[in-house]
This record gives structure tokens, sequence and C-alpha cells, in this order.
């Protein structure tokens, strides 16, 4: 009877390196994602987290808003025509401690076809500072303060951020309010701009959500746009709903999100309207 080969003794030696090897990948690809910078899970509401101390982190926004515009037509008629408006914004943040992150803005805007260049808005700085670490409270509540300088105009912004993680669902509001004071009309606005909505982390790298948000003023409104020019804007507040869309990497995300009119379901968008039927903002984040 012909004996079984027994088993190199280099085999016994693969096998136990082969199966840490297997376990340790297995653990790596079911691992989250590190994720480095802060994302913005809903683009118009922010978030209770900060950056780390010492972290610095460049975003991008891009506002897409389609409103009517008057045109004036070879024979000294006009006509309200659909315009993009767009607006840009580039934020500088920078982490001083792990609950206290400050930033600086830059703000620009182009009006459509009336004025189809890009121009300088003006510039931002702010403060968004958080009481607790994640979890601690039974709601996460952070504040943020805001100075923003226009050439048209000086404004004040105050945020209370609010946020609570329940899992993979997160829900967050902020109770948003500004004072806006114009140099040539010595004109006071008293704004407000609350958001709310809520988020589900179908990966580390994938969120879906939905977000409301209306902007209004508690004073008696004039019939004027942000730019100053006359318009038959409608006085009522404007209200906006839509998904939302965050995808990110290691160090960088970006997050989407598109917003119908609520208000505005029924009837077109008056002309000079600063606020159009559909609004969409996209912002790019990058650690650095």
């Amino acid at each position: 009877m012909t004996a079984s080969p027994r088993p190199s003794p280099r085999l016994h030696l693969l096998r136990p390196r082969a199966l840490a090897l297997i376990t340790a990948s297995a653990a790596a690809l079911a691992a989250p994602a590190a994720v480095h910078a802060n994302p913005r899970p809903l683009p118009f509401t922010y978030p209770y987290q900060t950056l780390p101390e010492g972290s610095l982190e460049v975003e991008q926004y891009v506002d897409l808003v389609p409103v009517r515009v008057v045109r004036e037509l070879p024979d000294g008629t006009t006509e309200g025509v659909v315009s993009v408006r767009s607006e840009l914004q580039t934020e500088l943040e920078y982490g001083l401690t792990d609950r206290l992150e400050v930033a600086l803005y830059f703000a620009f805007s182009q009006g459509g076809a009336t004025t189809p260049f890009l121009q300088f808005r003006g510039l931002k700085q702010r403060a968004h500072y958080r009481f607790a670490d994640l979890g601690e409270w039974p709601v996460d509540v952070g504040v943020y303060l805001e100075l923003a300088e226009g050439h048209s105009e000086l404004e004040f912004e105050e945020k209370l951020l609010l946020s609570r993680q329940l899992g993979a669902f997160n829900v967050a509001a902020n109770l948003w309010v500004e004072q806006e004071w114009y140099f040539q009309t010595r004109e006071t606005k008293y704004v407000y701009n609350p958001t709310v909505g809520a988020t589900y982390e179908i990966s580390p790298r994938i969120s879906l959500g939905a977000e409301y948000w209306v902007r209004g003023r508690f004073d008696k409104q004039r019939a004027m746009t942000d730019t100053g020019e006359t318009s038959d804007s409608p006085r009522a507040a404007a209200h906006y709903a839509g998904p939302t869309l965050l995808l990110q990497a290691n160090k960088a995300w970006i997050s989407i999100g598109a917003y119908a009119r609520l208000d505005q379901l029924g009837g077109g968008v008056a002309v000079g309207d600063p606020f159009g039927k559909l609004w969409i903002r996209t912002i790019v984040g990058i650690d650095l």
C-alpha cells in the first residue's frame, strides 16, 4: 500500500499567512472609507460639524437660477425672456480648534441676459462654533456668525445649527436670519432664511437626501431686487424643496441639490423676480 504524501512544511507555513492576508483584505474593503474633509450633505443647510484643528478646506459654490428678465428689441419695445442667473462663491475654511472654524468667502454673480458678465460681489468672513462632540447632547448644537461687505450693501448673518444623527439617517436644521443695509437706498432689510433637511447614508461615500428652505422678510417689502433695481417680483416669501446628493472621496466631495419653487407651482415667475421656479446648487469641497 502506497503511503499518502506528507504535506510540505512550507505549505503549513503559507496557509496561516494566506488566511491572514485574506482576512486583512476583507476587513479593509469592509471598513468605511477615510474621509478627511467636512462635507455638506444638504447644500443649503449648514452642518453642525467643524473641521479638525489645523485643517484647511476650499469649497466652491455654483448656483444656477432660471429667471425672467426684460430684453429690449430692435424696434424699441421690450419683452420678458428666460435667462439663467448664476452666483459663484469660493470659501476657504480653517479649523482654529476642533470646535471653532473660521472662513473667508469671495462672492461673484452674473445676472443673466441683462448683465452677462461676471461681477465681483464682495467678501464675507464667518465663524462657526459647535458646543459639544457629536451625540453628546440629545440634539447637536452649533452657532454661525457672518459679516459680508458687498459693493452695494453690508450684511450680518446669524444661524443656530441643529442636528441629530439616527444611525444612517441625519436630520439637520438652520434657524437663519440676516440684516442687510444698502448704501445707496439706505434701506435696511430683515431677512429670514430657515432650512431643514434629512439625509440617508447609503455608503460612506454616497448620501441621498431631501431639503426645504424659505427666504422672506420680517419687514414690509418694497418691489426691489437684491441688486437695487425696481421689480414686479411678488412680496410673498419664496419656498423651495427638492432632492440632494452627496458623493465623497478621501479628500474631496461634491454636493448637489435641485429645488422646485413651491409658492409658484401654479403660475409663472414675474419679470425681475430674482427667485426663479427652479434653483440648482452645487458645492465642491477639497481638503488641502
